[in-house]
């Protein structure tokens, strides 16, 4: 029954791609920018209790940003897509937080944050607006759509004040939403192409700079990249020629993991890299 909605939408989409291209893209883009919201667990509510919490307006979007800790070393984490701060909880514990300040931002429409809607561009609002509450960020770390949040928010402004990055899990970029976008919905190119307009028209860059690998080329911070190599959500490959052995980027590349990337010997190397 799923599969015989999402193929109907698809074909809806497709029709009025030529009938109504204007309208076609408003409501393809509202659909990818739709979101299904987490909840938070016990132990999340608990560990957003311990927090003090700032509410942000984002361009009429809601955001919050937490903090645990009055260390002078920062540290900021920033979820994925259909996520929230609490991914974030175990590898809180392993900071001393008389020595951190540690930060996470919930995006919109995810954790505490209301709403139902995410784009790129809101989520690089999100962080331009954290960090004028943090000040400088020692480390950033991020995962999935925060990754690909990160790397868009640096190549649109590189004097952001982050002395450091860890990148787990990304997707290889804009061009990756557009494949998964395609082979969900089986949409035409008229649709693909009235949805690239409407996309191009809100991000600061063309979508397609939008990449781990311009990222990658163009980031003079240290740089840590965990990836699982069988990830079925944000394929190694594609982050592998991203990289394209460049050897001033460290990389930790798990094997058996998932795309959550949550395992203890995860968490203990993103904690060295904070440390060091």
């Amino acid at each position: 029954m799923k599969q015989l909605i999402t193929q109907s939408v698809g074909a809806f989409i497709n029709v009025t791609a030529v009938l109504f291209p204007k309208w076609n893209a408003d409501f393809s883009f509202n659909l990818l920018c739709k979101v299904k919201r987490v909840g938070i667990s016990e132990k999340g509510k608990e560990f957003f209790g311990r927090a003090e919490q700032t509410f942000m307006d984002i361009d009429g979007h809601s955001a919050v940003l937490h903090k645990w800790g009055t260390g002078p070393r920062s540290v900021l984490f920033m979820h994925g897509w259909l996520s929230n701060s609490q991914r974030w909880r175990n590898f809180v514990a392993h900071l001393d937080l008389k020595e951190y300040s540690v930060y996470a931002i919930d995006a919109p429409g995810h954790g505490m944050a209301e709403g139902k809607f995410l784009n790129l561009e809101v989520y690089r609002q999100a962080l331009q607006e954290a960090l004028q509450y943090t000040g400088s960020i020692d480390t950033l770390v991020c995962h999935s759509l925060g990754s690909l949040a990160t790397a868009y928010a640096h190549l649109e402004a590189k004097e952001l004040p982050i002395k450091k990055y860890v990148i787990t899990g990304a997707p290889s970029g804009m061009d990756a939403i557009f494949v998964y976008f395609e082979n969900t919905l089986g949409l035409s190119k008229k649709a693909l192409g009235n949805l690239e307009g409407k996309i191009n028209s809100i991000l600061k860059l063309p979508h397609r700079q939008v990449s781990m690998k311009h990222f990658f080329e163009q980031v003079s911070e240290p740089l840590l990249v965990i990836h699982e190599r069988t990830d079925r959500i944000t394929p190694y490959r594609a982050i592998e020629n991203a990289l394209n052995g460049n050897t001033d980027i460290d990389t930790y590349i798990t094997e058996g993991n998932d795309h959550n990337l949550k395992t203890p010997d995860v968490i203990e190397k993103v904690i060295t890299f904070i440390k060091n």
